[in-house]
């Protein structure tokens, strides 16, 4: 086994030089960094239950024990809620039963008790588009010298959930996993003590087996993953304060050691558009919508691709044949030159994979 390589920690001044002198440090290896999050006004705002749950009580989560599964063989229980129960729950585990009396999807309040483990509430979300009021308490949104296209491209956030508030109890698990449309993303912790691995996706084939599913560091099955020994782990204690950021496509795995309240957002800029682009899980997530909204679509837009895309393809392309007859439309207006430029590398892209799908003889 790999001794496991500390992840670095940097101050504002020290990330900002090493970050212009190696542009993809990111995707050498994760950084922490200090003295950054501590100027957000949700540094003060969110370390707070009570308004938590004035701000976002009525919100729908999914809370999960672990947070979700990511190999075929691990049992989970979950429960579907609304956030203000689940912030009654993490301050009054004792509640477990009556809080949660017929809102469980897997598994039961016995069952959970039986594996000493948490529910989880990972999935809550809080912003739908750019102007949403909790960027103003996230501002600036990332250290210099990185950058941010997200509002660059059309319909990011209603595409997938990039701004998320996770609140977790000592014991909490988030399996090792990497996250979907290849972001890069950060951990900012408010409150409270995480421990966490992450490996390079250079890696991948010794942590992920398409056959089960993703390693458990902690508890590594030779058989299932007979190589496991040679990625290499990086490990980082993450305590209140800390901003931990990595690179597109590093797989992570967080423990929670002490009762945590933690900000995580996705971001994307030069490094990974491209990946983002190509990725499926953005074009499901706007091929569903468009599905789902139908009538609304069809009277909006009259390309035709995108009703004939309506009538019978997948929700991938679907995904993909809406985005480019809006990135077209975009792109006959007046745009910055950041936003130009951005949309018309995402078009590009998606372009010519319309074209490798056309027959020679039909171009």
């Amino acid at each position: 086994m790999r001794k496991p390589f500390s992840i670095p920690a940097f101050t504002l001044d020290e990330f900002k030089q090493k970050a212009m002198g190696e542009a993809d440090i990111l995707s050498l290896h994760p950084c922490i960094i200090r003295g950054f999050i501590q100027s957000w006004p949700a540094f003060r705002k969110w370390a707070d239950f009570d308004s938590l749950a004035q701000m976002f009580g009525s919100f729908p989560v999914t809370a999960g024990a672990p947070q979700f599964t990511t190999h075929k063989n691990v049992k989970m229980c979950q429960v579907k809620t609304d956030f203000a129960s689940y912030l009654d729950y993490v301050q009054n585990p004792d509640r477990l039963e009556e809080l949660f009396k017929d809102q469980w999807v897997k598994g039961s309040a016995e069952t959970l008790r039986s594996m000493d483990m948490p529910l989880y509430s990972g999935n809550l979300r809080i912003v739908r588009h750019s102007r949403e009021a909790a960027f103003e308490d996230i501002d600036p949104l990332l250290p210099e010298p990185l950058a941010c296209w997200n509002n660059d491209i059309p319909y990011f956030y209603q595409t997938g959930n990039h701004l998320w508030l996770y609140v977790s109890p000592a014991g909490a698990l988030t399996p090792l996993h990497q996250d979907n449309n290849a972001v890069i993303a950060y951990l900012a912790q408010l409150t409270g003590h995480k421990e966490a691995i992450l490996y390079s996706p250079d890696d991948k084939r010794h942590y992920y087996n398409p056959a089960v599913g993703y390693l458990d560091p902690h508890n590594p099955n030779d058989a299932e993953f007979p190589t496991w020994r040679e990625a290499q782990p990086w490990t980082a204690s993450l305590k209140e304060g800390d901003l931990l950021i990595w690179g597109s496509n590093w797989a992570h795995h967080v423990v929670t050691h002490e009762q945590s309240i933690t900000i995580s957002f996705d971001v994307i800029n030069d490094s990974n558009l491209d990946d983002y682009v190509r990725a499926e899980d953005w074009r499901a997530e706007f091929g569903h919508f468009a599905m789902a909204n139908e009538d609304m679509i069809r009277s909006r837009i009259k390309d035709p691709q995108v009703h004939q895309a309506l009538d019978n393809a997948s929700k991938e392309e679907l995904g993909a044949t809406l985005m480019r007859t809006i990135l077209r439309t975009a792109l006959a207006g007046t745009l910055t030159e950041q936003s130009r430029a951005v949309k018309e590398r995402m078009l590009a892209i998606l372009d010519q994979e319309e074209s490798a799908l056309v027959p020679e003889a039909a171009q």
